[in-house]
């Protein structure tokens, strides 16, 4: 066949033979190496194969052969066609039948010769009409089953469907619909008259928009019908060709029906490695795999407690076979106790270290105090003479065994160490609990997977089971061992591919390797930022108190310094500090802190401002301290740190003795 220009040989074309394979003789190329514009396919390169899948039509022109007046048809166009009297000549019967728009369906109709036949020794005038009746198939050859009716009477003979000649239709000039004509090939390039558009002759001139496959083409090409190229048919010649379609692993994901199937990674993960195992580096170009199916298992985000190699993080698949016990939760502050609210479980705690409360109407904590956390309240408190209204928790609290509870409510921003009590040595299976415990809990393995050669989650001392994913998976396997399976998130581990066309192999029970997969550092943290957390952030602690005088003038002591200060001077017996002026070394609960200053002709304050620590002169001891004995009264001097104000006593009770 020779090379046509594509828009005739869309012209020519028989939609009914799609889909059809055509080879580029001649590409065609756009400057700035533009190569789709506007959703359409622009450039073609010699040697490209395109599997034509269908036609759309975008407009239709009829144009004037004599004068090249075009006109542009709207394509609801009512109008019907002709097909002219100096073009209904065809060069075989097989163009002749398929020329009307019902083809072969449409029989039997009528049609003569131009010239004298001779068939089987019979004598048919030209111009004789003879009606086709059928199509039938002898010997691999299509014939046509016709009759005539001459001089001698009725004869009926066959005809090869594929024979020569000059022949047209006789049975008077049918009429046909826009669509008629643009669905039969050979009506499209015949000159048709209209009585809608005049007397003259005319060419229809339709514009399609071609649909077509190309060899890694992702979705469906768009090719304008009047693109310049030349093309060659090539569909017989390529039946053993298979146009690839490129995949990514995320839309194989959307695929109903489709599974077990094979395919080809085309181009490797783009991304940083998401698990620490041996199989995720083979998924690289040319590595062919088998795609069971997806998978319906959920996850359980785990970390272990650190150790020599710090914190290491998992994905415990909920198919995972091994048993867990309870380990009591650690809670830093007031406001993590608020977690285990809602739950409708009862928490109880147990103190680990002083709480000092920065709230001068609410309590401080010692070690040893048990609480029992109850519910979130609301109260007012004092912040320099004002009172405003702080959330708080309630809890009960009891020191010891057979001591009253006493209800306290607690600020959210207090800082301490609480240890949950538990008492539970039942063994729970990651499902169990999912159901009955509240995520974030601390467990460790009682029992192994023994479905697994090496389950590492039981050389851990504790393991945080911090959330659950139920992200979609896909249960894949290597082809070279597709009884062993692996199970790819194509939402983090995205990769392109194509399916081959090789059946897949029948199904064997599969080896499942992920039941535990171990995260890389990097991919935890960026697990937890797409991870939707509703949380409100914890409360700040209130400021700071900003001291100043009667008028509301900042104190000069109060200013910070940059320089650094000057070190207290030594002290010796001449000067040491009176015993009436050393204050006590023990300090009831909730009593406030008191300030330290030294009895000498130097008398230094530690003011803290920051990081800094400013020298600044105040009052004699014993003075500050009968102020600080009034709330109400005014004082210059800084409230320092308890544990500070024991190490001034025992220095001072040092230099006493000496």
């Amino acid at each position: 066949m020779e090379p046509l220009s594509f828009q005739q040989y869309i012209l020519s074309l028989d939609i009914a033979s799609l889909p059809r394979v055509l080879k580029v003789c001649s590409g065609v190329y756009f400057q700035g190496s533009v190569y789709e514009m506007g959703g359409r396919e622009c450039c073609l390169s010699t040697g490209d194969l395109v599997k034509i899948t269908g036609l759309r039509l975008q407009k239709i022109t009829c144009e004037d052969p004599e004068t090249g007046q075009a006109t542009e048809l709207p394509l609801n166009f009512t109008g019907h066609f002709q097909p002219s009297r100096d073009k209904l000549s065809y060069m075989s019967l097989k163009k002749l039948a398929r020329s009307r728009p019902a083809g072969l369906q449409d029989m039997p109709f009528a049609f003569a010769s131009a010239v004298d036949l001779t068939v089987d020794g019979q004598f048919i005038p030209k111009g004789q009409p003879i009606s086709l009746l059928s199509v039938a198939r002898h010997e691999g050859q299509e014939l046509a089953n016709c009759t005539t009716t001459g001089q001698n009477g009725q004869r009926s003979f066959c005809l090869p469907f594929s024979f020569q000649g000059q022949f047209c239709e006789c049975s008077g000039q049918p009429s046909y619909t826009l669509s008629q004509v643009l669905e039969s090939g050979a009506l499209r390039g015949q000159r048709l008259k209209c009585s809608a558009l005049g007397r003259h002759s005319l060419l229809l001139c339709p514009v399609y928009e071609v649909q077509a496959i190309m060899h890694m083409r992702k979705e469906v090409v768009k090719i304008p019908s009047t693109l310049e190229v030349d093309v060659e048919d090539v569909t017989e010649e390529s039946q053993h060709i298979h146009f690839i379609k490129p995949l990514m692993l995320s839309e194989v994901l959307g695929l109903e029906g489709a599974f077990p199937m094979q395919a080809e990674i085309l181009e490797g993960p783009e991304n940083l490695p998401i698990f620490e195992n041996d199989w995720i580096p083979r998924l690289q170009k040319g590595q062919k795999i088998q795609i069971h199916g997806k998978c319906c298992a959920w996850r359980i985000l785990a970390s272990s407690s650190k150790g020599r190699r710090g914190s290491r993080h998992f994905l415990l698949s909920s198919t995972y076979q091994g048993k867990f016990r309870r380990r009591p939760r650690e809670f830093p502050t007031v406001f993590d106790l608020t977690t285990s609210l809602g739950m409708g479980k009862c928490l109880r705690v147990v103190v680990t270290k002083d709480c000092e409360s920065t709230e001068e109407d609410l309590p401080s904590l010692s070690m040893g105090d048990r609480l029992e956390v109850l519910h979130l309240a609301k109260t007012q408190v004092r912040r320099q003479a004002e009172h405003k209204s702080i959330d708080v928790l309630l809890c009960s609290r009891s020191s010891g065994e057979g001591e009253e509870s006493e209800e306290l409510m607690l600020p959210l921003h207090l800082e301490g160490g609480f240890v949950e009590e538990v008492s539970d040595s039942r063994r729970y299976s990651l499902p169990e609990i999912v159901q009955q415990l509240q995520l974030p809990c601390e467990v460790k393995v009682a029992t192994k997977d023994s479905s697994l050669a090496n389950d590492v989650l039981g050389s851990f001392s504790a393991l945080r089971l911090e959330a659950r994913i139920t992200e979609p998976f896909l249960v894949t396997s290597l082809c070279e061992a597709p009884s062993v399976s692996f199970q790819i998130p194509p939402q983090w581990l995205d990769m392109a591919l194509f399916f081959t066309e090789e059946p897949a192999p029948p199904q064997t029970p599969l080896t499942d390797r992920s039941k535990v997969e171990e995260l890389t550092e990097s991919f935890y943290y960026h697990l937890l930022k797409l991870m939707p957390s509703n949380e409100a952030p914890p409360p700040r602690p209130p400021k700071r108190k900003e001291f100043r005088d009667k008028a509301g003038t900042q104190l000069p002591g109060a200013k910070e310094v940059t320089e650094k200060p000057k070190p207290l001077p030594p002290l010796s017996k001449s000067k040491c500090i009176p015993k009436e002026s050393v204050p006590p070394s023990s300090k009831p609960r909730n009593a406030r802190s008191r300030p330290i200053v030294q009895s000498s002709p130097n008398e230094y304050s530690l003011h803290h401002t920051g990081s800094q620590i400013a020298p600044k002169p105040t009052k004699p001891f014993k003075e500050a301290r009968d102020a600080n004995a009034s709330e109400d009264s005014d004082h210059d001097y800084e409230l320092i740190d308890e544990d500070l104000i024991k190490t001034i006593d025992k220095m001072q009770k040092a230099v006493l003795h000496y």
